[in-house]
């Protein structure tokens, strides 16, 4: 399953700078979040579905109208494996946190569940942005547990993808995927 996940960060990726590219049409959430699911619906196998929009009548530790913007489950025991929150990060600012805070609050109910948050820098950035979560110029990922928010919720960086916009090497359009950690 991992390799999905990691295909999918990558194919939002390389998608944001062929929009970049083709159009002025500024990329919205939903957009992203249609794509990604896309891509992944093309590539899982037959035993999962992919879901937009889990609310509280499909998964009980959701609390009052929060949504969540994808879950993967699987068909057999209809068990969420995968819960995915999407984040434009010039959207809001760090709006990245209330997401992790409200996936931290699903995984203390459920361990079982792998809980991420993907961080999509539709405007192009240099290859060592974000700094919390990228090591140096070079683009990768930092490693080992990551504080984030007032509460401090552990989260490890799982994927920095980039992709180049042609005619503009220094610039990127970037993709981050966060995972939250139990405590």
């Amino acid at each position: 399953m991992e390799s999905y996940i990691r295909n999918m960060v990558q194919g939002l990726a390389h998608w944001m700078a062929y929009r970049n590219e083709m159009s002025n049409i500024q990329l919205i959430e939903a957009d992203a979040v249609f794509v990604a699911t896309d891509i992944l619906r093309a590539r899982l196998p037959s035993d999962y579905i992919v879901e937009r929009e889990v609310t509280r009548k499909s998964l009980s530790y959701i609390k009052g109208k929060n949504r969540i913007d994808m879950g993967i489950k699987c068909k057999s025991d209809g068990m969420y494996k995968y819960l995915i929150e999407f984040k434009l990060a010039d959207a809001t600012n760090k709006g990245y946190e209330d997401d992790v805070e409200k996936l931290d609050e699903i995984k203390q109910q459920d361990n079982s569940i792998i809980c991420l948050v993907v961080i999509l820098y539709r405007t192009p950035c240099a290859c060592q942005e974000p700094k919390i979560f990228i090591k140096d110029a070079s683009g990768i990922a930092k490693r080992g547990k990551i504080p984030v928010g007032k509460k401090g919720i552990k989260v490890k960086v799982r994927r920095v993808c980039n992709s180049f916009l042609s005619g503009n090497k220094p610039k990127s359009m970037k993709t981050i995927c966060l995972e939250v950690l139990c405590h």
